[in-house]
Formats: structure tokens, sequence, C-alpha cells
């Protein structure tokens, strides 16, 4: 078990600390009596998932003593895992029910049934770029009238999702189209969806949209903010009311080129089970993950002359996106706007098994490993990280598009910068909208894991 200590680097896909589950150290923490089960098996599969949280799980002293070895591999997965734990994952391929289907997954949409004034109505939230429906004209706010040809409402509006994920293809009939729109899966854009540049009272004010931290964004990322340079941008508004999270090295390059932090800064803390003990990473380690040597002036030489970040946040905000939020205030001031985010603090890394031959097959587990806290020690956001100008996207329909000025978190973003009160009626309790149905918190369920590469 000592060996554990050795571990010289967390590194991070998605925030993925993708260590080998190396046989010495099962051999290792097994005690002599430990069962036995046949190869194979449900049990011995079940006993591989036990070995392995004993050594990295966060909660490890927690796990029981005596566990139902005799069971599926989720159910019982489920019933060692802490009360406290809402992310931890154990996948296969081959078994459907371990990666839950969304809309936003499958078709690249995002619905919301909402009640305001004692009225319900369906909207489209989000319609990602280069899909179906994107492609065919839809845009965030139209009104969805009925699924698959069934008129939608509070009550139905579950199992007709669940029902078009299963067949693979969803119709919508939109209020003012004559025609319904067929929608199939489509393949991911870019994570940087829009960016805009905007000149209000004196102030360039830039804006990206940012949907998750994916590798593939980085180059996207920094023709970006090459371009920002050259508007001579010093005002910025970091959209990430949507994003789902991913690679902690991405989010540490994106850092990079907002903050004046040094390549020996400290990022983030790590804080594990007492075989991992606390790590503190600075932004050069982080990258270096992705890119060895580092060119840091790669990133710092993209930084624009601002001194403050406007963040938009929403309660589908998550993972490496809050550890971002949570991680910049050290280093540079933050305003964030929207509402509380998910709540995701820790980290997860993936565990196969790689012995040879494999004896495990096709399973992947994902246990939460660290708690992570910024270079101040600040973290323990499990319940999200409150805004600091709370606003409701809904309050405002129809909705605007994503990077229009108008639309309800960007206009007080702007606000915020030129000094220019936003001037709107204050609404009641009983016109504020009601959330009856989000087909985003079934995502926020398997929300991607903040990874950290070795």
């Amino acid at each position: 078990m000592r060996n554990l200590k050795r571990i010289k680097k967390l590194n991070g896909k998605h925030f993925c600390i993708c260590l080998v589950l190396l046989l010495a150290f099962q051999s290792g923490c097994k005690k002599e009596r430990d069962p036995v089960f046949d190869v194979g098996s449900t049990a011995y599969i079940n006993k591989w998932v036990m070995d392995s949280m004993k050594v990295y799980y966060y909660w490890n002293t927690a796990l029981p003593k005596n566990p139902n070895y005799n069971q599926q591999p989720l159910g019982f997965f489920a019933s060692i895992k802490n009360g406290g734990d809402r992310f931890s994952q154990l996948l296969n391929p081959d078994v459907p029910e371990s990666y839950p289907r969304t809309l936003y997954s499958d078709f690249g949409v995002d619905l919301v049934t909402i009640n305001t004034a004692g009225s319900e109505q369906t909207i489209l939230r989000l319609v990602v770029p280069g899909s179906d429906g994107f492609q065919a004209g839809l845009k965030r706010g139209d009104k969805v009238l009925a699924i698959n040809g069934d008129v939608v409402n509070s009550t139905n509006v579950n199992a007709l999702s669940e029902a078009s994920l299963k067949k693979g293809s969803i119709t919508l009939q939109m209020e003012g189209k004559a025609e319904p729109y067929l929608i199939n899966g489509y393949l991911k854009p870019n994570p940087v969806y829009t960016t805009q540049v905007w000149e209000r009272n004196g102030k360039k004010i830039g804006y990206i949209f940012f949907n998750n931290f994916d590798i593939k964004a980085l180059p996207k990322l920094k023709e970006v903010f090459a371009g920002f340079q050259s508007w001579q941008v010093n005002e910025l508004i970091l959209d990430m009311r949507y994003n789902t999270g991913g690679e902690v090295s991405v989010a540490a390059a994106l850092a990079a080129m907002i903050t004046k932090a040094t390549e020996e800064s400290i990022f983030l803390e790590y804080r594990g089970n007492a075989n991992a003990g606390i790590q503190r990473h600075s932004f050069g380690n982080e990258i270096s993950k992705l890119f060895t040597p580092v060119n840091y002036s790669q990133y710092s030489g993209l930084r624009l002359n601002i001194n403050r970040l406007f963040i938009l946040t929403g309660k589908h905000t998550a993972s490496a996106a809050e550890l971002l939020a949570n991680n910049l205030p050290p280093h540079i001031t933050t305003i964030r706007i929207g509402e509380s985010t998910l709540g995701k603090d820790m980290a997860e890394f993936e565990i196969k098994d790689y012995r040879d031959p494999n004896l495990v097959e096709n399973w992947v587990l994902w246990p939460l490993v660290f708690k992570v806290y910024n270079s101040a020690g600040k973290g323990d956001y499990s319940a999200g990280l409150p805004p600091d100008i709370a606003a409701d996207e809904l309050s405002s329909l129809p909705l605007k598009e994503l990077g229009d000025p108008d639309e309800t978190l960007t206009r007080l973003a702007i606000a915020q910068i030129t000094g220019i009160t936003v001037t709107s009626r204050t609404l009641s309790l009983n016109e504020l909208p009601k959330k009856l149905y989000d087909s985003r918190d079934k995502e926020d369920a398997m929300v991607t894991p903040i990874r950290v590469r070795r």
C-alpha cells in the first residue's frame, strides 16, 4: 500500500486521472480471508470493483465491510457508494443502462417545460450548432407544440423524450411552422459555439460561449483570443451556463490566457484519501499533461488587457467549468452572473483492468477520488457556486440567441461593464417561471468527469 504514495503525477483528460490499476496493488490490498470467486463471474467483477474502491475511493474507509457480491455490477456499485457521492460511475458499453442517453447527447437539443403565470409551455433552450435541428432552422426559444405527433405537456414530455431516445430520432412540431422537424444524431461541434465583440461606452467587450473543455477547443480558443487582441478587447464575458466540464489541463490553458499567472503559479490543489494525500499543481504542470515541453508563452502571449472576468453560470455549469470558476479568483477578479452551479467539486479517474490477460472485460470504473481546491485553499462547493448577481435566463421570454447582447444574462454583464442600468419590470412571485421539466437534468446525473491525465 505504501507504493501508492509514490504516485508522482495525476494528469487529466476531461479531468481524467487515468491511473493504471496494477495487479500488484490489487494483490497487496487483499486480506487473507477475502472471498475468492470464479474469473468472469458477476461476483468476481464486483470484487474487482471493491478492491479498486478500497485503494482509490475518496471515502474508502467508509466502504461496507461485508457487501453482497452476488448482485448485478450496477446494483452492487450503487450499494457500496457513499451517501454523499452523486457522480461516481461504473460503465460498460455492452450495458446500455450504464450510459444514460439524453436529448442533448443524441440530438443536440435541450428542452425545458415551464409554467409562467399559470400557463405551460415547452421551449427549445439550446440548439447545438451542426445538429439537424440547427441546420433546419430551429432556434433557441422556439416553442414546441408536439413530439412525435403527440401534443406535449408537463405530464408526458419525459415519456415522449425517452421514447425518442429509444427510437433514435425525434420529430418536433413547432409553433408557427407548418411542417414538423425530424432530428437524428449529430456530430459534436467545436465547444466554442459563438464569439462576439461589442463596443459600448468606450469599452470593447469580448464574448465567448464555451460548452466543454475538450482538447479540440484549444486551437479555436487561441484563435479567438488572438482576434480579441487585435480588437483591443478590454472586458471579457465567458458564458459557461451549460458547460459540462472536461479536461482540467484545457481549463489551465484557458486560465493562462485570462490571468497574469506565471507558469509556476499554483492553479489547483487535490485532496484525496490517505493513499493519495494532498497535491498542489501549477499552471505549467497541468498544461504539460497535454503538451511537453510546455511553451507557456503560447497562452500567456494571448492575454488581454483585462483586470476582471464576467462568468455566466447556471445549474448545469458543472465539473471542470466549476473548477475554473472557483480557481480563477485568486488570480483575477471574477463576477458570476446567473444561477448557482451544479456542485461537482470532486475529481475522478478511470480504472480499467490492464492485466494480461484481461480478467474483467469492458467494465470501466470512475470513482470520486479527490476534492479540488484553488490556490487559496477554497473549495467544498458541493451545493454549487452561488452567483454574485442572481438571474434566471427564463425570466424573459422568448429566449434570445446565445451571443445576442440583449439575452438576459449577457445584458446584465454588459450593464455591469458599462454602468448603464438595465431597465426591466420586476416579476412577481407568480410570474417567475417554474421549471416542470428540464431535459438536461438527466445529463447532470452523468456529468463529464473532472479528469486529470497521468
